[in-house]
């Protein structure tokens, strides 16, 4: 597993450290330079980090490494596991950079979203979490190629998510707000297990 995370952090940073560098810069200058009460940052880095686990599977179908796999001495549980790990990897690290931008927001003196901060987070994790498992199984079986148009359905539905947070806010109050994101994360993880389990089925059966 850890050679495997290693593999794919050396690809982060060979072709797509400029992409995300990119993204923390207009994260840093959103954070200072804007009012605190939008909720951009913490949806703006979800989305993002939402879209890594399928970008680094895109990659290793494209490099043949799906199929030079098989041949490890490795299970495909664990090696289906290592993408859905960065997932939850991914999930966590947009906490922490909500958290970050939400404390320099305070400290610069400006109000944060109406709504507890706790929830959009959720709404973050709940984006990320849904999104890979579904996209997660549809990559193993099909590859890139056929799951392109899928994928750019998904980011777009992921935005819509996260944008409609806004109006479930509006609708429900903080504390029924808060049941209810709690409920759909708790159904999100029951749906990212059974989509693991899908994709180590499916793992081999792509054929270029």
């Amino acid at each position: 597993m850890k050679g495997l995370l290693l593999k794919d952090w050396y690809q982060i940073k060979s072709n797509m450290k400029t992409m995300y560098l990119t993204v923390l810069a207009v994260l840093v200058i959103w954070t200072l330079s804007a009012s605190g009460a939008s909720t951009f940052a913490m949806n703006y880095a979800a989305i993002f980090l939402g879209i890594l686990p399928v970008s680094l599977l895109a990659y290793d179908h494209s490099s043949g490494w799906t199929e030079y796999g098989l041949t490890l001495p490795m299970s495909r549980k664990i090696q289906v596991a290592e993408k859905y790990l960065i997932g939850v990897i991914c999930a966590a690290v947009s906490v922490g950079l909500s958290g970050v931008s939400c404390g320099v927001i305070v400290l610069l003196g400006k109000p944060l979203p109406d709504a507890p901060v706790s929830i959009w987070m959720e709404f973050g994790v709940l984006a990320i979490l849904l999104m890979n498992g579904i996209m997660l199984p549809l990559y193993y079986r099909f590859g890139p190629e056929k799951a392109r148009m899928l994928y750019m359905l998904m980011f777009a539905g992921m935005g819509a998510m996260l944008g409609g947070g806004i109006a479930l806010m509006d609708a429900f109050s903080g504390a029924s707000a808060a049941v209810l994101v709690s409920g759909l994360l708790a159904a999100a993880l029951v749906l990212y297990a059974v989509s693991w389990r899908v994709s180590v089925a499916w793992y081999g059966k792509y054929k270029k």
